[in-house]
């Protein structure tokens, strides 16, 4: 982050989902005992950005009617099989040719699903809310983010 505590929850997602992206990419690029450990950094960097976007993005969302309600709902769905594939990729070992193939589909998904956000969710948020709004969100997002209960 770049040090202000009243980011704009715009600019605090798409932050984070620079870091997701070089997350991936790490993770891609190891091998071994340390793709394991890259993996499980990964895992908890996602959870904690989905757990604040169920916190904050979605209501926010959804109190926009149908509109939001649908894009909420769309997201939620690649959210859940993202975790589902977390929890399956979890079980593999790190090094075996179906963790990287499998990881592989799921790099794709939540690439897909960042973009998705950034295409759907953001431009919806920066025109229904006021600045002042999102950067209350922005700071809530990051609270939840960073004291997420543990799972």
């Amino acid at each position: 982050m770049n040090g202000n505590d009243w980011m704009d929850v715009v600019t605090v997602v798409l932050e984070q989902h620079e870091a997701a992206e070089y997350a991936l990419r790490e993770v891609a690029e190891a091998s071994g005992e340390a793709r394991a450990d890259r993996f499980r950094s990964l895992t908890e960097l996602l959870s904690a950005h989905e757990a604040a976007e169920e916190i904050v993005i979605h209501p926010a969302l959804r109190s926009l009617g149908a509109r939001g309600n649908a894009i909420s709902d769309a997201r939620l769905s690649e959210e859940v099989e993202a975790k589902q594939s977390l929890a399956d990729l979890a079980e593999l070992d790190a090094a075996s040719d179906e963790f990287e193939s499998r990881y592989r589909e799921l790099m794709a998904a939540v690439l897909q699903h960042a973009d998705n956000e950034r295409l759907s969710v953001l431009p919806l948020l920066q025109e229904s809310y006021t600045d002042h709004e999102r950067r209350a969100m922005g700071d809530a997002f990051l609270a939840a983010h960073h004291h997420r209960p543990a799972e």
